[in-house]
């Protein structure tokens, strides 16, 4: 089997198909189901299968590996990857070492942190150093887990090899899983390589500062030594500075170290395939900003679980699906696909349901992604000691372990016969009015402006806008001089030469918003007011918090804020909107031949009237969006003249909505979708019920 994967797309002996798949857990099946549930996989339209390897279960002792069912019948590895084969299924092997998966210990075995418990991961506190987060979490980057994993490696690429594309049917090969892991504060010392100059820790100060003259210059103080200096001493001498490095150097360096070492693992023992990791939601996708930038070769997914969010919504569905969709495209520049699609939930509540996993699928296909891995698609049930949880491994899957269908099987079954028949429209780009700028920051999620981003998201979808998400510090200015309008998500950090290039853009012409805070500082904490400055406005610092009753006025009108907003000094004439207090919270200014729009506060998704203010706003800069009018449908206005209206509420929904300025009376049926042509009708909803 030829198997490629383009920055854009997945090819199947040399064509372009989408990756449709579902995770089995053959090590949670009675062997002699396992036939049966495979042909339940391909029945419901997947051509792919997804599966982990847990090492806490095939490396049972230590150097003693069952990858023939000589243990247990169910552990035989290699009879699992043969059926698959024989059924004609694309592989997707996962083989940790950190496998999750509602595991004990995260899928480590037991043995390796009872024999080695000096590679705990390790907090620091008054002079000592204690084991802290999961009690047999292991830190990755630890010399002895590393020697461990790296046996596990060979035993398991041992296995595997035989069964490698083009030879074979295994396509993708994801090393561990959910990173980061609890070690993304580990003062373990061994680890971090304190004392020896080659340590992970030593190399990067050396990386960023040069020497130790530069790196004590920085903060103030008088280190002897690179290799002997601890992360504490630096929080110590500079709290704010410290807590920037400690961001880059777990994500910069240290993780993107972790995966080259595995990768590498997998390479000497003769796996040469596309290497894979998911990060565990959309926002997490932007701690792998780094190991993309570092390590080009791993090709990144994406978890998706609406059940996370309590319920199947439009915030959900924006999140997951078109947010997602759009950072993997233009952010990361890697293929979008989900790793973790839902197909049941692994907690019994909240209840998942066929027609929602309908409407779900089609909305993740439509919003840009190019294949998914629905999880958990067959249940299961523990062994004794390997369930996080207990025995129960039911996940409200669609297959029973019996191979039974569930009443979720058949709105799953629907989608993907759908999405194929629709695959054209499904997939063809989105048209887009505005572009939307992210920070690309080491540890953005832990950041408050990584919320902000995904909220001024769906704040610009609610209000009718089709937005482009792009790395605003990254890109050139000639990049973004092709956006005629762009949102800034920014926060009080910022370099010199970012600040520059927004106020060159909107001096060309472009109608720039910064929301969130006006920047103030660089990323080494020192002051840096370009923009502030060049505009002649002044500004104080502020942190991002919720404040009670805070609210936007704008004439007549009062729109919930919830924030705090960031103190800004201008003239009267240019202030549009005041809070609560009276300062200024919206302010419009003209810079060379473009405009620059402040907004100092967060954006705050709980009321449709912030959606109604960033209209208004919009207005004001002469932007208008392409869709007007949608309130309880979704529209996807698609590149060639086609939309894809969907439904994703339990009741029928009838609205009219213009799309470019073209009426529609568009009426859906619960949990349904249909396609638009602009310029005739449309085709008849397709119901997911």
């Amino acid at each position: 089997m030829d198997f490629q994967i383009s920055e854009r797309e997945f090819y199947i002996n040399g064509k372009k198909e989408l990756f449709l798949c579902g995770e089995i857990h053959y090590f949670r099946i009675p062997r002699e189901n396992w036939e049966k549930v495979l042909d339940r996989l391909i029945e419901s339209g997947c051509n792919a299968v997804a599966y982990y390897v847990p090492w806490q279960l095939h490396e049972y002792e230590e150097e003693r590996f069952d990858f023939y069912g000589e243990t247990e019948e169910n552990l035989d590895l290699v009879s699992w990857i043969k059926l698959t084969e024989k059924k004609n299924l694309i592989g997707f092997i996962r083989i940790g070492p950190y496998v999750y998966a509602e595991s004990t210990d995260l899928g480590v075995p037991k043995w390796f942190t009872q024999n080695y418990p000096d590679a705990h991961v390790k907090g620091y506190a008054d002079g000592v150093y204690y084991n802290t987060g999961n009690v047999n979490f292991a830190s990755h980057n630890h010399p002895q887990f590393l020697k461990a994993v790296e046996m596990w490696y060979e035993a398991v690429c041992r296995i595997i090899k035989p069964h490698m594309s083009p030879s074979g049917n295994i396509v993708m090969l994801q090393l561990c899983n959910e990173i980061p892991g609890e070690d993304v504060d580990d003062r373990n010392p061994v680890t971090l390589g304190i004392g020896n100059p080659k340590g992970l820790f030593p190399s990067y100060l050396k990386t960023k500062y040069g020497n130790v003259g530069a790196l004590s210059e920085a903060y103030g103080t008088r280190f002897q030594e690179l290799e002997q200096i601890k992360p504490h001493q630096l929080q110590e001498a500079n709290a704010e500075l410290a807590a920037t490095d400690h961001l880059e150097f777990y994500y910069d360096y240290y993780y993107p170290a972790y995966f080259r070492t595995l990768r590498g693992f997998a390479q000497k023992n003769g796996i040469h395939t596309f290497f894979t990791h998911n990060a565990y939601n959309p926002r997490a996708l932007s701690l792998h900003n780094g190991n993309r930038v570092s390590n080009p070769w791993l090709c990144m997914s994406v978890d998706c679980y609406y059940s996370l969010t309590g319920s199947l919504n439009m915030k959900s569905a924006a999140y997951f699906c078109e947010f997602g969709a759009e950072y993997m495209k233009h952010f990361m520049h890697c293929t979008p696909w989900v790793a973790e699609q839902e197909s049941g939930y692994w907690l019994d509540e909240p209840k998942v349901y066929g027609p929602e996993l309908y409407i779900w699928n089609i909305w993740t296909m439509a919003s840009g992604y190019r294949g998914m891995n629905m999880f958990l698609f067959a249940g299961g049930k523990n062994r004794k000691g390997q369930g996080f949880y207990g025995t129960d491994h039911n996940w409200q899957a669609p297959v029973t372990m019996q191979g039974d269908r569930t009443e979720r099987f058949y709105g799953i079954q629907d989608s993907l016969t759908h999405i194929r028949r629709d695959q054209e429209v499904l997939m063809t780009e989105l048209r887009y009015d505005i572009a939307l700028g992210l920070k690309n920051d080491p540890g953005l999620i832990w950041k408050p402006v990584a919320k902000n981003g995904d909220s001024t998201f769906y704040q610009l979808k609610k209000a009718g806008f089709t937005p482009k998400i792009l790395d605003f510090q990254s890109e050139s200015l000639e990049t973004l001089q092709k956006e005629p309008c762009l949102w800034v998500v920014s926060d009080e950090e910022m370099e010199p030469e970012v600040q520059e290039k927004l106020l060159c853009y909107a001096a060309q012409g472009g109608k720039l918003i910064i929301g969130g805070r006006i920047p103030l500082k660089d990323r080494r904490c020192r002051p840096c007011t370009v923009i502030a400055d060049t505009l002649g406005i002044c500004v104080s610092a502020c942190p991002q918090e919720e404040e009670d009753q805070q609210k936007a006025v704008w004439g007549e009108e009062e729109y919930d804020i919830g924030y705090t907003v960031q103190p800004v000094e201008v003239p009267d004439s240019a202030i549009v909107a005041r809070e609560r207090h009276g300062r200024p919270c919206a302010v419009l200014l003209e810079h060379g031949r473009g405009k620059v729009l402040l907004l100092p506060f967060t954006q705050q998704t709980r009321f449709n009237g912030a959606a109604h203010m960033v209209k208004r706003l919009m207005e004001l800069l002469g932007v208008q969006p392409l869709i007007n009018g949608a309130e309880d449908i979704r529209i996807l206005p698609k590149r060639g003249g086609k939309s894809v209206a969907l439904n994703l509420h339990p009741i029928s929904v009838k609205e009219s909505i213009q799309i470019c300025d073209r009426e529609y009376e568009i009426a859906l049926e619960p949990f349904s979708y249909t396609i638009i042509e602009e310029g005739g009708g449309m085709d008849e909803a397709l119901s997911g019920v």
